[in-house]
């Protein structure tokens, strides 16, 4: 491709292997090197897979030429997962506060961009009133766009948890309703999760159930969700074809994942279901970054995502006229109206308008805690996992004691210390290294502890017999 009048917008996907922050940098000045050898360098930050990354670069290149005539080139440097892009896109700023030759975020849900609002690392840009009217501003109580036009909602997605009914029916599991069924000791290692310091999704998911049961109920579902899991997974597609395959009877995931396998493998053997008044519809946003080289490309880019062409590929099959051409994207759409324009067409059976929830679910308390809760889980379920499973089993084989499980379970800071402790996470990281280190040991301590005890219950219940 020719350099003259080339014009490069550059996605940085984060379903991708962590990079440490030495990396990062070094990638952010490779990436501002590129940008000074072309004409025109968009960078866009962002937490989506290959395919989405595909469709909305063939479809903008058409709709770009044929509005500018002239020619776009994308290409997708690799960054990691949302906490990923988040820990770079600060990071970078810290280094060149002007800018950091990346033009937009786009994707992670809303909380991230909540976030860098907040930091002030956004730029306020309206789309033309022919766009904004078209889209609602809330959905059951979610914001489909920011009220000071720092960042939109481009898709929605809703999230649930896929199950393999011939796994199911072979061990003579229950159907899961709701996120507590997976803390049932039934299915130990038959549940598969995600790091959440890795995935977005595993990080919504996760708050959601700390949202819908509470500090302390929600702390305890996830440490015995966890006790049941198998592995905790670097990805969030991972669980998805751990399901499908058979090696996991459930996981918890984002619709439109299940939605896809669902489509690929056949519904006589996968489900999907959203627990009823847990969950929540949550906007995917984009934004352009403060300082952006290339504002008026990126103004573009965020105009056709939010337009009834850019829409339209999230809700037909590949290969329908005005759909995506080599990927199935099946996530829902922020447009209302073409629900009832697609009906008969799109790959997307549920209409999230019409949907009702008693469930409220408060973004702003999300992204104010969004690092505190990765650090918290990452302490005591994923960097100690095999210790876990083995404080789990234990407990199973002594019967599940009430004092024992309340120990295994219990939430070392309450609500009220963890958002104080949330609001300097980020900023003090000699706070946060030392809490996480506390946590580590404590964890260690705690496990070995229970199983030592689990043990001796176990020991007297088989004497007493």
């Amino acid at each position: 491709m020719g350099a003259n009048g080339m014009m490069r917008i550059i996605l940085i996907l984060s379903f991708a292997p962590v990079i440490t922050g030495a990396v990062l940098l070094c990638s952010c000045r490779r990436v501002g090197e590129r940008a000074a050898d072309s004409a025109l360098t968009l960078v866009i930050v962002s937490p989506h897979w290959d395919g989405i990354q595909r469709e909305f670069t063939l479809a903008f290149q058409e709709h770009y030429k044929r509005r500018f005539k002239k020619h776009v080139e994308i290409r997708f440097p690799d960054v990691g997962g949302t906490s990923q892009c988040l820990r770079y896109i600060r990071t970078s700023f810290k280094e060149s506060p002007s800018g950091i030759g990346a033009d937009m975020f786009w994707g992670g849900g809303i909380d991230p961009h909540i976030e860098l609002k907040r930091d002030g690392l956004l730029s306020q840009y309206k789309p033309p009133e022919e766009i904004l009217k078209r889209i609602p501003k809330h959905i059951a109580g979610m914001p489909l766009y920011d009220e000071d036009y720092y960042w939109f909602g481009t898709a929605l997605s809703g999230f649930g948890i896929l199950f393999n009914k011939v796994v199911l029916n072979e061990h003579r599991l229950p159907e899961p309703k709701e996120w507590a069924d997976l803390s049932d000791p039934k299915f130990y290692g038959w549940i598969e999760l995600t790091d959440p310091r890795q995935s977005g999704v595993a990080h919504m998911m996760f708050e959601i159930i700390l949202q819908a049961y509470g500090w302390k109920k929600g702390f305890e579902v996830i440490a015995m969700m966890s006790g049941n899991a198998r592995v905790y997974n670097r990805g969030s597609q991972e669980p998805v074809e751990s399901v499908a395959n058979g090696q996991a009877a459930c996981a918890p995931t984002i619709d439109f994942y299940a939605w896809s396998k669902i489509a690929e493998v056949g519904s006589k053997i996968l489900g999907f279901v959203y627990p009823k008044d847990m969950t929540v519809i949550n906007p995917d946003g984009i934004a352009i970054l403060r300082g952006a080289p290339n504002r008026d490309v990126a103004e573009e880019f965020v105009n056709f995502v939010l337009s009834k062409s850019g829409q339209m590929l999230w809700m037909l099959p590949r290969g329908a006229r005005g759909g995506p051409r080599e990927f199935t994207l099946a996530r829902m759409s922020i447009l209302p109206d073409l629900y009832e324009e697609l009906r008969t067409k799109s790959i997307v059976d549920v209409n999230p308008f019409e949907w009702k929830t008693s469930m409220h679910y408060d973004a702003k308390l999300s992204a104010d805690r969004w690092e505190f809760i990765n650090s918290l889980i990452g302490a005591f379920f994923v960097d100690a996992h095999k210790q876990v499973q083995e404080a789990f089993s234990a407990l199973i084989e002594a019967g599940m004691p009430k004092e024992l499980l309340k120990e295994f379970a219990q939430v070392p800071v309450d609500e009220a210390q963890a958002m104080k402790l949330a609001k300097r996470w980020v900023k003090e990281k000699l706070l946060s290294s030392r809490y996480e280190a506390e946590w580590a040991s404590l964890a260690q301590a705690r496990y070995k502890r229970i199983v030592q005890l689990a043990r001796k219950v176990r020991g007297q219940r088989a004497k007493g017999k």
